[in-house]
């Protein structure tokens, strides 16, 4: 315990996080401003939606395509549910000799 001499992480300055760096930080600034609203905290946010940090924190690349992308997944599981039912596939039963004929 205590034997690990590792230098500290180093805090990035604050001026690195500019909105201008957020492609989805300016859509939500113009979309507000059409609405005549501004977000002062906006700023705040950056550090998320900056794409240097996607390859550093894959569990926003996850989340993002699970909330972000539910345009996309939810036609494919409706598809996949159709094609199924077209092909007639059963998964009940399973075929594992439960049917009225087998012995056991």
């Amino acid at each position: 315990m205590g034997k690990g001499h590792h230098q500290l992480p180093k805090i990035p300055n604050a001026s690195v996080y500019k909105i201008d760096n957020s492609v989805v930080l300016m859509n939500l600034q113009k979309k507000l401003a059409e609405k005549g609203l501004k977000d002062p905290w906006i700023r705040n946010h950056v550090w998320r939606f900056e794409d240097y940090n996607r390859s550093k924190y894959p569990k926003s690349i996850f989340s993002s395509f699970f909330l972000q992308g539910y345009k996309y997944w939810i036609p494919l599981i409706g598809l996949t549910i159709a094609v199924e039912s077209f092909l007639g596939i059963d998964y009940s039963g399973h075929g594992h000799g439960h049917e009225a004929d087998s012995e056991h």
